[in-house]
């Protein structure tokens, strides 16, 4: 499917994109790579939630891959197109509503609730669940 992306375009980037992405996932790196050049070449912005973060440096922190976690933290707090936005009342406000309307787990919550706060366009993720959520255009990263 893939995105055609636009200047003006936010994307919301659940955990999995990242995961598939630096880990090279031989199913789904090339799209990713396709779409993180496009995404660079358009201006348009990426952002996730600090449960991305959290999420992608738990199990390298298990295994003591101390250079491994301050790699993802420099990379989602200092990347150009990409935006780390923390929970702050406003989100937590599109939390609550998403619990109760679709009774999403918190964590996922936060994620489709950080994206609806920030205006995104799309939302990639690995999470079929999602898919019910239709305020925003919802694309598993296998469809990129």
């Amino acid at each position: 499917m893939g995105l055609a992306l636009k200047s003006s375009d936010i994307i919301f980037l659940d955990t999995a994109p990242f995961i598939n992405f630096f880990e090279a996932h031989p199913d789904y790196f090339p799209a990713l790579e396709l779409f993180f050049n496009q995404l660079y070449q358009t201006g348009a912005q990426a952002i996730t939630s600090i449960i991305t973060y959290i999420e992608l440096t738990t199990h390298p922190a298990r295994k003591g891959q101390r250079q491994l976690v301050r790699k993802y933290r420099d990379y989602l707090s200092n990347s150009e197109n990409i935006s780390l936005f923390p929970l702050d009342m406003d989100i937590a406000d599109h939390v609550v509503e998403l619990r109760a309307k679709y009774n999403f787990k918190t964590p996922d919550a936060i994620q489709i609730g950080t994206a609806t706060a920030c205006g995104a366009d799309y939302i990639i993720t690995n999470d079929r669940a999602w898919q019910r959520f239709e305020e925003i255009k919802v694309v598993l990263v296998g469809d990129l």
